[in-house]
């Protein structure tokens, strides 16, 4: 059984505090701790200050996760001057054929790979996602031009930190949210609930949420102080390699020794199994 592990963590400042310019403590704790996920394929949000002296820590990431590719997405500047740039990196077994970031449409940026997967015939379509955390009629918006990679025919994986409450989740409370924050997830329409239109176009579109397939809520992030557990940190497959899924993880170690406010996840497929 051949088996690919793919995983999606969001760094938190790229693991740095003082807004990714302090020391690097909890980068050093986060790179054991992914190493340790033994992933062919990391996603990686959050990685501000990462593009510094020509990608340094970019690379000093590849390097310390023994992967063999690393891609930084540069991300759009926010009103507070952060830029949250994504990060790809791939081990010895899947070869990069193209690679770029999309930041037209995006509150932050979208990565975006091609890869060649050792073992299978058919390129694989990676995605990179940091949705818009304000404005949820914006992230709509912003999964748009994702629907078409749930063709049936494609290996495409859509991934990261969505923002959003992932397929079927069950509406959080949000009552601890501070007002000012709460508008970020809700609809207009009352009684006032999770707005959930980008998810429903991305399963409309045929996407599967993995974490829903398998019956696994577990939360991912919102751990911060005055947010709202749930799970929207997600691994969405096209139908494809949704079929060849044979394992779903959900690791809490960022949240419990704190080094990040959101859980990784890890998805493993068995390319003997893809229809």
């Amino acid at each position: 059984m051949a088996e690919l592990r793919i995983a999606t963590f969001n760094t938190l400042f790229g693991g740095r505090d003082d807004d990714g310019y302090g020391d690097d403590r909890r980068w050093q704790q986060q790179a054991r701790f992914l190493r340790s996920l033994e992933a062919d394929a990391y996603a990686l949000q959050e990685c501000n200050v990462w593009d510094a002296l020509g990608g340094r820590r970019l690379h000093q990431a590849r390097r310390q996760l023994g992967m063999t590719s690393a891609f930084l997405a540069f991300a759009n500047e926010t009103t507070t001057g952060h830029r949250f740039h994504t990060a790809m990196l791939f081990g010895p077994r899947l070869s990069v054929l193209a690679e770029d970031g999309d930041g037209a449409r995006y509150h932050h940026v979208l990565g975006w790979a091609t890869v060649e997967v050792d073992g299978d015939p058919a390129p694989w379509a990676f995605r990179n996602v940091h949705l818009d955390p304000f404005d949820p009629l914006n992230r709509a918006r912003e999964v748009q031009p994702l629907q078409t990679l749930a063709d049936p025919g494609r290996r495409s994986v859509v991934l990261g930190d969505f923002n959003n409450l992932g397929f079927g989740h069950p509406e959080p409370n949000w009552a601890p949210l501070p007002p000012h924050l709460r508008n970020a997830q809700l609809g207009l329409a009352e009684p006032r609930s999770a707005q959930r239109t980008a998810m429903d176009l991305l399963e409309a579109a045929g996407f599967t949420d993995v974490a829903h397939a398998s019956g696994d809520d577990r939360f991912t992030g919102g751990f911060g102080a005055g947010d709202v557990p749930r799970r929207q940190d997600l691994v969405l497959l096209s139908p494809a390699l949704a079929s060849a899924v044979v394992g779903y993880e959900v690791h809490d170690d960022p949240v419990t020794d704190g080094f990040s406010d959101h859980a990784a996840v890890v998805v493993t497929i068995d390319l003997d199994r893809i229809a």
